[in-house]
């Protein structure tokens, strides 16, 4: 049962993504979502929303196109997260205490959660196109508000957990990237993209993550995502690293 819980939560945490860290906005009007990544809308004025499925933990951003630079297509994204529901939920998930010691539980019973939220900001730039190739590059930094009297040892010191909650204990979280995309036919596509989180005054001060994957889609409908994610970081107890799958299914309408 711990690993099931271990598992959904970190697939919630994930935004696996639909061209979600490009430049690119959708049309007014047009809805994404995926399995495991978030719900997404255009609204008017070059402006997307996107929300994270996960009702305990959750995430609202605006991504808003910019004037281009040279060939780069330009865009700025704002994120605003609530995690104290979330993380209160994962000292007690089944809604009691089972087992010695706190089996259930990622974030043990005796810590306070206070009410803390997360701002991001950050900047994307896009180039290229899907047939000669199109890169990303984008990079961004965030604080935190009310984790003062949050207490270190509540880390929760998994991959891709670790780097996204240390905002909330460290007080400051940086973030640079780069994603590349090419068609490779009229059906399949693949994706290799790289993040660095940047996490100061805290225990672990560092993540790296590489995706790499296939994506086979046969119109603008329906996209199946398969690959891979390696993670290689600095926790609390040192550093360590992780292979983990990647996969996908995702809708369009």
């Amino acid at each position: 049962m711990k690993k099931i819980i271990f598992f959904l939560f970190i697939i919630s945490v994930t935004n696996a993504q639909w061209e979600y860290e490009t430049a690119s906005i959708i049309d007014k009007g047009r809805k994404e979502v995926g399995l495991f990544s978030p719900f997404r809308v255009g609204l008017q004025n070059g402006i997307e929303l996107s929300i994270n499925k996960f009702i305990l933990m959750p995430t609202v951003s605006i991504k808003q196109s910019r004037p281009s630079f040279n060939q780069w297509s330009m865009a700025q994204k704002f994120q605003l997260s609530y995690p104290s529901a979330g993380m209160k939920w994962l000292q007690s998930p089944l809604g009691q205490e089972l087992g010695e010691p706190d089996m259930f539980a990622l974030i043990s019973p005796e810590f306070n959660i206070p009410q803390m939220i997360s701002i991001y900001g950050e900047l994307i730039a896009t180039s290229g196109s899907n047939q000669k190739g199109r890169l990303t590059l984008n990079g961004g930094g965030g604080f935190s508000i009310n984790g003062k009297n949050l207490s270190d040892d509540a880390t929760i010191d998994l991959p891709i957990a670790y780097p996204r909650l240390s905002i909330y204990f460290n007080g400051l979280l940086f973030k640079l990237g780069g994603e590349y995309y090419k068609k490779i036919n009229t059906t399949l596509f693949y994706v290799v993209d790289y993040d660095m989180f940047l996490m100061p005054n805290g225990r672990g001060r560092y993540a790296f993550e590489h995706k790499s994957a296939l994506i086979w889609s046969k119109n603008q409908k329906f996209r199946l995502l398969l690959g891979y994610k390696l993670i290689a970081g600095e926790y609390p107890f040192g550093p360590q690293a992780h292979l983990l799958p990647v996969l996908d299914f995702q809708f369009g309408w």
